[in-house]
C-alpha cells in the first residue's frame, strides 16, 4: 500500500509540472503573439500596464501616509516611473522600497518601449531599402522591368521634366533596389528637378502594380528584359494592368516594347486602345535603309527624338482655323511646320500646301520646347505676303529663273548594288525595306559564313523581294581576305551589322569590336586604293561611346540601335501620336527626310535668309526643316554641321556641298 501511495504522488506531481508548463508555454506564445502585432500594439498594452501600476501604488502611497492627498500620490507614482530621480529624497526603508519597485517596473516599462520604437524604425527602413511601401504620386512616369535602355530613357525623361512642376519617374523592377540605385546614380549625375522612386517587385503582380498609383500615373513604359521569350512577360504585364480591379475607367497611356513581331498580334490584343508597341528591329531597319542613302539622316532622326534640342510637338492653333497649311508654315519665326494632326485623330505629314485648317485641327510642328510654339508678331503681314505675289529681288538671278521655270521631275529609284555584312533578326527587314526604295534590276549581296543563314536566304527571303536579286558570299566581315574578294568599289552602299550570335548573348562589346574591327579593314582598303568611285558606309552599333572610337574609320553613318529605340519610347511616353509622326516619315509611302544640294534652290556664297530658303523649296513641292554645312561635317560640338528649325530671319551662306535638309513625298531630281 505504501508503495502504491509513492507512486500516486509522484503521477501527481508529474502531472502539476506538465500542467505548469503548458501554461508557461501558453503565456510565452500569447505573449509572442501580442509582441508580434508590433508598435501600434505595444504603445496600448504599455499605456494600460503604465496606468494600472499607477493606479496600485499610488494606493499604497496613500495608505502609507505618504500623503494626504490621493492626487498628490497619483503624481508622486508617475514621477517615480518616468524619472527615477524623483525618489532620492524618500525617506524610510518602507518608501524607498516602494520607490524602487516603482522605478523598476517604469525602468523596464521604458525599456521595451525603446526597443520596440527602434525595432520599429529599423523594421521601416529595411522596407524602405527593399522598396515594398506604396507611392503616393500624381502625373508620374512609371517604368516596369529592367533593361540597359532604361538609362537612356531615364536621361530623356528628365530632360522632359524640366519645364515641369515637381516631376517623378517610378521604377518597379524585381532586382535588388540597392542595386538599381547604385547603378542608375552611377549612369546618372544629375536628376535636376525629377524625382526618381525605386521599388522592388513583379511587374506582372497586381499586388505589386497597386503600389504605384497606376491610375494617377501619366504614362506606363514597359521593358523587355533579358530573358527568354520576354513578350510573354510583357503581354502579361499587360493584362495584369489593364484587368486590375482597382484602376478607373480613364484610359491608360501604356508604351511597351516588343522583341518578336510573331507575337504583336497577341500583344496588341491585350493591350487595346490603351497600348503603344515599339517592334524595335523594324524601326531600326527602316532607319537603316534610309540612311544608307542619306548622308547624316541618323544624326537628324537622332535629334528629333531627343527632348535635348528640337523636337516634335502638337498644338491647337486657334488663330490658324480657317487659313490653309502654307499660311501655318510662314507664321511661325522658330518653329518649322511640318504637318496637320486632323479632329479624327488622323496626321498628314507635309499635306497640300491649299488643305484648310479646321476647328479640331492640331498643328505639328518642330520646336524648341513647347511654351516656344508662338505665332510671330507679324505672321498676318506675312502671310498677306505671301498671297501678294511679291518676290524678294535676293532671289532674281541665274539660278532662281533656271528653277523657276517650269521643270520636268523624274523620280529617283535607279538600280543599285548594295553590300550587307553581318547578320542579325535586321537584315531580312533590311533587305525588305530597301526593295521598297530600289528600281527592278538591283542587287543585294551579303557576307556570311553561316549554312543556316545561307539556307534561309535562299529558300525564303529571296521569294519576298520583288526589286533585288540577291547572291550570297562565304566569309567573315572581320577577315580583311574576304572583304578584298568583295570587289567593295562596285557598291553603292555597305551595311555593317553585329552578328547575331553576339548579339543573342548580349556580347554588346564584343559586337562593338567586331564592327571596329571591320570598319579600319575597310578604311585602309579605301585609303590604299587608287579607285575614283566611292561608297556609303553605315554601321549599326550598340554602344555610343564606341562611336567615339569609330570617328576616325572611313563610316558615314552609325545607327546606334539601344540609344535610337530609348529616345523613341519616352517621344511616345509623353505623346502617343508621336508613333503616327514617325510610321510616315519611316516608310517609303509617305513623305520623308532628304538632304539635298542647295544649289539646287538657292543661289550659292550669297547672304540668304532661311524664309527664302523656304520660299524656294515649297516651288518645288518640297517643304525645307533645316540644313547641313559641310564644312562641320566631323565637328561634333557643330552638330556634324547640321541645323534644324533655324530662326526664319537667319542669314546663310550655303557652300558648294553644303545641303538642304527637306521633307518631301518623292524626291525628284531636276532637268531644264
Amino acid at each position: 500500500m505504501q508503495i502504491t501511495s509513492t507512486n500516486g504522488n509522484t503521477s501527481r506531481s508529474n502531472n502539476h509540472n506538465k500542467m505548469l508548463k503548458n501554461f508557461c508555454s501558453y503565456i510565452k506564445y500569447k505573449f509572442d503573439s501580442l509582441f508580434a502585432h508590433g508598435l501600434l500594439f505595444i504603445i496600448p498594452l504599455l499605456t494600460i500596464i503604465s496606468v494600472f501600476i499607477i493606479l496600485i501604488f499610488s494606493i499604497i502611497y496613500y495608505y502609507t501616509e505618504r500623503t494626504d492627498n490621493y492626487e498628490d500620490a497619483l503624481w508622486q507614482t508617475f514621477t517615480r516611473i518616468l524619472d527615477p530621480c524623483a525618489a532620492a529624497d524618500d525617506e524610510g526603508l518602507k518608501h524607498r522600497i516602494i520607490s524602487g519597485i516603482v522605478i523598476l517596473c517604469g525602468l523596464v516599462i521604458v525599456a521595451i518601449l525603446i526597443g520596440a520604437i527602434v525595432t520599429f524604425m529599423e523594421e521601416k527602413l529595411h522596407e524602405l531599402k527593399k522598396g515594398r511601401t506604396t507611392v503616393i504620386e500624381k502625373n508620374h512616369t512609371i517604368i516596369l522591368g529592367w533593361s540597359p535602355k532604361i538609362f537612356d530613357i531615364i536621361n530623356e525623361l528628365i530632360i522632359a521634366n524640366e519645364n515641369q512642376r515637381n516631376p517623378s519617374i517610378v521604377i518597379l523592377t524585381s532586382k535588388d533596389n540597392s542595386e538599381v540605385k547604385y547603378m542608375i546614380k552611377d549612369k546618372i549625375n544629375n536628376s535636376r528637378n525629377t524625382r526618381i522612386i525605386y521599388r522592388n517587385g513583379d511587374p506582372m503582380s497586381i499586388n505589386d502594380l497597386n503600389k504605384l498609383s497606376l491610375n494617377q500615373a501619366r504614362s506606363i513604359i514597359i521593358l523587355a528584359p533579358k530573358l527568354n521569350n520576354p513578350d510573354v512577360r510583357i503581354i502579361k504585364t499587360i493584362l495584369a494592368i489593364r484587368n486590375n480591379p482597382r484602376r478607373n475607367k480613364i484610359n491608360f497611356h501604356i508604351v511597351a516594347e516588343i522583341k518578336e513581331r510573331i507575337n504583336l498580334e497577341a500583344a496588341i490584343i491585350a493591350g487595346g486602345d490603351e497600348a503603344l508597341f515599339v517592334y524595335a528591329n523594324e524601326i531600326i531597319a527602316r532607319i537603316i535603309a534610309q540612311s544608307c542613302r542619306q548622308r547624316g539622316l541618323s544624326v537628324i532622326l537622332s535629334s528629333l527624338l531627343s527632348f535635348q534640342g528640337d523636337e516634335i510637338y502638337f498644338k491647337h492653333e486657334s488663330a490658324l482655323v480657317g487659313r490653309t497649311f502654307h499660311d501655318a508654315v510662314f507664321s511661325y519665326d522658330k518653329c518649322s511646320v511640318i504637318g496637320l494632326m486632323l479632329s479624327d485623330g488622323t496626321v498628314k505629314i507635309f499635306p497640300r500646301l491649299n488643305t484648310i485648317i479646321n476647328i479640331g485641327d492640331q498643328i505639328i510642328v518642330i520646336a524648341e520646347d513647347d511654351h516656344k510654339i508662338i505665332l510671330s508678331s507679324d505672321y498676318l503681314s506675312r502671310i498677306n505676303y505671301e498671297y501678294s505675289g511679291s518676290k524678294s529681288p535676293l532671289l532674281f538671278n541665274h539660278n532662281t529663273v533656271l528653277l523657276s521655270n517650269p521643270v520636268t521631275r523624274r523620280a529617283t529609284k535607279i538600280i543599285e548594288r548594295n553590300l550587307l555584312l553581318g547578320w542579325n533578326k535586321k537584315a531580312p527587314l533590311i533587305a525588305r525595306e530597301l526593295d521598297t526604295y530600289v528600281a527592278r534590276g538591283s542587287e543585294l549581296h551579303i557576307l556570311t559564313n553561316s549554312n543556316i543563314i545561307t539556307q534561309f536566304i535562299n529558300e525564303q527571303l529571296v521569294n519576298e523581294l520583288t526589286e533585288q536579286k540577291i547572291f550570297v558570299h562565304s566569309g567573315s566581315f572581320t577577315n580583311k581576305f574576304d572583304l578584298e574578294k568583295l570587289n567593295l568599289f562596285s557598291y553603292d552602299y555597305v551595311i555593317l551589322l553585329a552578328n547575331e550570335e553576339s548579339e543573342q548573348q548580349n556580347l554588346i562589346e564584343e559586337a562593338d569590336a567586331e564592327c571596329l574591327i571591320c570598319l579600319l579593314y575597310l578604311k585602309d582598303i579605301i585609303d590604299k586604293s587608287n579607285n575614283e568611285k566611292t561608297f556609303s558606309i553605315i554601321a549599326e552599333m550598340y554602344d555610343i561611346r564606341n562611336c567615339q572610337l569609330a570617328n576616325r574609320t572611313s563610316a558615314d553613318d552609325f545607327i546606334v540601335s539601344p540609344n535610337l529605340i530609348s529616345k523613341y519610347i519616352s517621344q511616345l511616353s509623353e505623346n502617343k501620336n508621336i508613333k503616327k509622326v514617325y510610321d510616315v516619315l519611316l516608310t517609303a509611302d509617305g513623305s520623308e527626310i532628304y538632304l539635298c544640294l542647295a544649289s539646287m534652290f538657292v543661289p550659292l556664297e550669297t547672304p540668304i535668309s532661311y524664309y527664302q530658303i523656304l520660299q524656294e523649296t515649297l516651288k518645288y513641292q518640297y517643304l525645307a526643316i533645316g540644313y547641313r554645312l559641310m564644312k562641320y561635317l566631323h565637328d561634333e560640338t557643330r552638330f556634324f554641321g547640321i541645323v534644324l528649325n533655324p530662326d526664319k530671319q537667319e542669314q546663310i551662306i550655303f557652300s558648294k556641298n553644303d545641303k538642304i535638309i527637306i521633307l518631301a513625298e518623292n524626291f525628284m531630281s531636276f532637268t531644264p
